[in-house]
């Protein structure tokens, strides 16, 4: 089993220390693209260690992402019948103040289930993603299940 990477730094710091915090704005005037901000606490120049760099790097391209490809598996378990799917999915893509769980929740979770033959059966239901694209890719090896 895949172990889920680190969460993604949804703030980082430049070489003086001040607070780096990149954000997505989706709320915008209809037609209008997204806005993607950089805010620094200081208003410095901003300065950063190449690892810093890499991780405000990658806080970009997240928020710069509209819809991610991932690859799930779902296994649906019933009293008398398992099953497991692996499916390729395109889904809003998560952003980093999210709680990844409720996202996967809303956007992965509907692919559970075997239809109408089984609705009244007691299951189980798992949800785990596979792959992701690289700047997702801390998302590998999370799982969402539930019971009813």
């Amino acid at each position: 089993m895949s172990t889920p990477h680190t969460s993604p730094a949804t703030t980082t710091a430049t070489r003086s220390g001040a607070r780096v915090v990149v954000t997505r704005t989706d709320d915008v005037i209809a037609g209008a693209e997204p806005i993607v901000s950089v805010m620094v606490d200081s208003g410095e120049i901003m300065a950063f260690t190449p690892t810093t760099a890499g991780d405000l790097s990658a806080m970009l391209a997240r928020a710069a992402t509209d819809t991610i490809a991932v690859k799930i598996r779902v296994t649906n378990s019933y009293p008398e019948a398992a099953f497991e799917h692996v499916y390729d999915v395109i889904v809003p893509a998560p952003r980093d103040h999210e709680d990844r769980f409720d996202w996967m929740y809303d956007h992965l979770y509907e692919y559970t289930g075997e239809g109408p033959e089984y609705a009244s059966a007691p299951a189980a239901y798992e949800v785990e993603i596979l792959s992701a694209p690289e700047p997702f890719a801390h998302l590998i090896g999370l799982k969402v299940d539930s019971y009813g």
